[in-house]
């Protein structure tokens, strides 16, 4: 077996179990260490040293989360259901006559910090609130995503309190985070930018139709499912509700992703939500958004087109979405998508 049939093999993984085969810590120790041996930079030939130091840190990689998982006794468990089941819940409560098994924090936000469990054997997610006087920050959220439908929205279940915290019940969306992606796949291409930006203009545009403003979109908020093409825009929180009023205000500044025009007293307009997606693209491609700068393999075209969603004059989001497919048919054809391979970085 050669380097780059290691890298290749790598590349396509997402488990250890693709990787090292066995059942026993010594089994999958053997099969690293013959891996390790062929692909070990000291030993590669000067052409392949640089491929064979990303290949060794990447198997490094893989190799820490098997150690991990077999610790954990669930090596070679693909479901994460069954995975929940082998541990013991952080807690569990009774809601509408069913049992939640609450298992891990999957993150720590400002207002609200969200948890993973099962109840009926299926795997949802939970919002809750991490102040009681911010309850009515989760209404808002229940509101929006129970009156409103579309692919790009997450889904809501029930809402509940949980030590006088207001709490939501959500689907597990699946997806990676935008720093998930970019870990696996690196850089990601012009041509997947386009599909991205699609959805994310779908999305912010049906808001917009039904006067909302997200105001808080941010990598952290953002969900890409790579398989199905598709974008969630998660985290209504903060969203504002009748944005067109003249007393509807902002609600948070995020630092790159929010204009420099908006303060707690601005006027609401649907640019700060188009401005954030100009943004996320600078992002996925690899550029400086702290001064908007692309890397030189952009296109002309595209440059120009994130350039739009930048501008403070830009407040038409399905305006924008019939103009960036007409400039993706142009440059790519009409074939929608195309497999995003992982590379290194």
């Amino acid at each position: 077996m050669s380097i780059k049939e290691i890298a290749d093999i790598l590349l396509k993984s997402t488990e250890p179990e693709e990787i090292f085969k066995g059942e026993t810590k010594e089994d999958i120790k053997k099969e690293y260490r013959r891996l390790a041996k062929i692909c070990h930079p000291d030993l590669a030939k000067e052409e392949e040293k640089e491929l064979a130091a990303k290949t060794t840190v990447l198997l490094n990689e893989f190799y820490e989360i098997a150690n991990k998982k077999i610790e954990e006794g669930i090596y070679n468990i693909k479901d994460q259901k069954e995975i929940y089941k082998r541990k013991t819940p952080l807690f569990n409560f009774e809601h509408k006559g069913k049992e939640y098994k609450i298992y891990q924090t999957i993150k720590e936000e400002d207002v609200s910090t969200i948890y993973e469990g099962l109840v009926d054997d299926e795997i949802i997610r939970l919002k809750i609130l991490n102040e009681e006087e911010d309850n009515l920050l989760l209404d808002n959220e229940f509101k929006i995503l129970s009156e409103l439908k579309h692919l790009g929205l997450p889904t809501i279940v029930s809402k509940l309190k949980i030590n006088g915290r207001n709490t939501i019940i959500m689907k597990k969306e699946s997806g990676l985070s935008i720093q998930e992606l970019k870990k696996e796949y690196g850089i990601i291409p012009e041509e997947h930018i386009f599909w991205i930006l699609e959805r994310l203009l779908s999305i912010v545009g049906f808001l917009h139709s039904n006067k909302i403003v997200h105001g808080n979109i941010k990598p952290d908020n953002i969900i890409i499912d790579v398989e199905n093409h598709n974008v969630k825009l998660m985290d209504y929180t903060l969203s504002i509700i009748n944005a067109n009023e003249s007393t509807s205000k902002y609600k948070i500044i995020n630092d790159n992703y929010t204009p420099e025009y908006v303060n707690s007293n601005s006027k609401v307009i649907p640019n700060v939500d188009i401005y954030a997606i100009g943004k996320l693209a600078i992002n996925l491609m690899g550029g400086d958004i702290k001064r908007d700068a692309m890397p030189i393999n952009v296109s002309i075209e595209l440059r120009r087109f994130i350039r739009k969603l930048l501008n403070k004059n830009s407040n038409d989001a399905w305006l924008l979405w019939d103009e960036l497919i007409e400039l993706r048919n142009k440059l790519y054809g009409t074939t929608r998508f195309q497999k995003l391979e992982r590379k290194f970085k």
